[in-house]
């Protein structure tokens, strides 16, 4: 029995990096130096005492914030500020250590304080980073332009800006905040690596894996860095190639599913069937609850004529995720070929009622046909 169901393969893959960094400590003044000149006061003013309090206290927190003890940190900006309520550097950092714990509100506070006083490039990101962290996506976006204004060399100001441009599906805009980022910092690996999901997403994909080897030349640990490298060669359709590099990232990390998924695909699409399976078979063990893995194991049996461990596979799938077009249409194109008609149609029109307008043409084109054949 010839099926004209559409198979579809699926892998979840591509994130840009979320917050991956954390903002750093402003580097610590400098001691003031002995005077030189030979003059000698005879009487020490107040202010000095205060300034060399004030300096020796910020200094002191930056070392306990470096070292990660935020508590004593926190009461070392605290000592400075009260010194000098102006001091930029130490609201900035005490911001950051709030940013971190998750007080973004009093966080945002510090940081308002600091660009009132002074602005600079660092308060605003940091600003931006907060607006990010509490899900206001716009304020982001101009605090982000704010500090690139100051500072047009800010990587991660470009790096994040590039982020938020990457969902809102701005890929272009996305990619040259990604340049700007990479011609600031040239090792930032998240910066190639993202760039390179927004040219995958604008189909650019020997670039894109291009970024995404040089990405895991720069961080040789992020087996996510290799998997995406993988999908680009995939996607290019260099089926050798893209084995290759999965099989680097299973060697990197041996219990990573989503590495043998992806792989299973890759050897899918070089008709290596029982290969693929295989793989499926790997990532199922390492994660039971991976629905993807079902369905693309489902396809599998489906091209081996294996219809009935398809149709299992399909209903594994269907379970795991109730509201995804992509489970119903392939177990309603595994029921057609274990000759349950009626059941194909019930999914073929659930995955129209989805949304899936490729689905609903083949709902009405398929079942029709059905129709017609049992009634004859």
């Amino acid at each position: 029995m010839k099926s004209f169901g559409l198979i579809m393969l699926v892998a979840a893959f591509g994130m840009t990096a979320t917050l991956h960094a954390q903002i750093g400590p402003v580097d610590p003044l400098m001691q003031t130096p002995p005077d030189q000149t030979g003059t000698q006061d005879s009487v020490i003013k107040a202010s000095t005492i205060d300034e060399q309090l004030e300096k020796k206290a910020y200094n002191a927190g930056v070392e306990f914030m470096q070292a990660g003890d935020f508590e004593n940190a926190m009461s070392k900006f605290d000592e400075a500020i009260g010194y000098k309520p102006d001091y930029v550097e130490a609201y900035v950092n005490r911001a950051n250590i709030k940013w971190q714990q998750g007080d973004i509100e009093s966080a945002i506070e510090d940081f308002r304080q600091a660009i009132s006083i002074e602005a600079t490039a660092d308060a605003y990101f940091g600003l931006g980073q907060c607006y990010y962290k509490d899900n206001k996506r716009d304020s982001a976006m101009a605090s982000y332009t704010e500090s690139l204004a100051l500072d047009p060399m800010h990587a991660q100001a470009s790096y994040y800006r590039g982020g938020l441009y990457f969902e809102q599906g701005e890929y272009e805009k996305a990619v040259s905040d990604y340049d700007k980022a990479i011609a600031a910092d040239p090792l930032y690996a998240y910066a190639y690596n993202d760039r390179g999901s927004a040219k995958r997403q604008l189909e650019k994909y020997m670039e894109a894996a291009a970024d995404y080897q040089k990405a895991c030349s720069l961080d040789s640990n992020s087996v996510f860095m290799y998997n995406n490298w993988g999908s680009a060669l995939r996607h290019a359709g260099e089926y050798d190639k893209a084995v290759a590099v999965y099989t680097k990232a299973i060697g990197k990390d041996s219990r990573n599913h989503l590495a043998y998924n992806l792989r299973g695909l890759a050897y899918y699409e070089m008709a290596q069937y029982e290969r693929a399976i295989a793989d499926f078979d790997t990532c199922l063990r390492l994660n039971a609850s991976y629905a993807y893995a079902y369905l693309n194991r489902g396809c599998a049996h489906y091209k081996l004529f294996e219809y009935d461990k398809a149709v299992a596979d399909g209903n594994r799938a269907v379970e795991l995720m109730p509201h995804n077009p992509a489970a119903y249409l392939n177990r309603g194109n595994f029921r057609e070929m274990a000759r349950d008609a009626e059941g194909a149609c019930q999914d073929w029109s659930k995955a129209a009622e989805l949304g899936n307008g490729k689905a609903k043409h083949y709902s009405s084109m398929q079942c029709t046909k059905i129709e017609r054949r049992e009634n004859h």
